[in-house]
């Protein structure tokens, strides 16, 4: 259900039996600050290879902002992050979100905070795109029938 709605949601132990055993687990062997999941390693000894074990923790990561603008254009990019759309919906500022395409654009941003921002940026108007601007047209349109349909009878 989480993923049909694009959340990103992870319920990796659901049986009541398991939670209630943890909520028995003593807090100085759920608490290991410097070795996170110590007690989850434990348990998985021999199931689990050393190399997975021991790496650090893979946290999620936002699509990199460079596939949004390769060789194929994508034209609901392109329209959602247009200077008009952007000023229109005025969230954002459309300066700023201009220079951070055209920063994208000729392969000039770096780093996470870049990546992020724009993410940041296409999702929220894709948001506005979906729901606000969806449901206002939807309504426009409700109010035209009802209109029509009102001078026709």
């Amino acid at each position: 259900m989480a993923m049909a709605h694009s959340v990103e949601a992870r319920f990796p132990f659901l049986d009541y039996r398991v939670v209630e055993f943890a909520a028995r687990i003593p807090p100085r062997l759920k608490m290991k600050v410097l070795n996170e999941k110590y007690l989850l390693k434990r348990c998985a000894d021999g199931l689990v290879p050393p190399s997975v074990k021991r790496r650090s923790k893979q946290p999620y990561r936002a699509p990199e902002g460079r596939c949004f603008f390769g060789a194929a254009r994508l034209e609901y990019v392109d329209e959602l992050l247009s200077p008009g759309r952007i000023a229109q919906d005025g969230i954002f500022n459309p300066v700023t979100v201009e220079k951070l395409v055209a920063k994208f654009r000729a392969g000039r941003a770096i780093g996470i905070k870049d990546n992020m921002a724009l993410v940041g940026v296409l999702s929220t108007q894709l948001v506005v795109d979906q729901f606000v601007r969806g449901f206002r047209e939807e309504s426009t349109h409700a109010e035209r029938r009802a209109g029509t349909a009102a001078i026709c009878h």
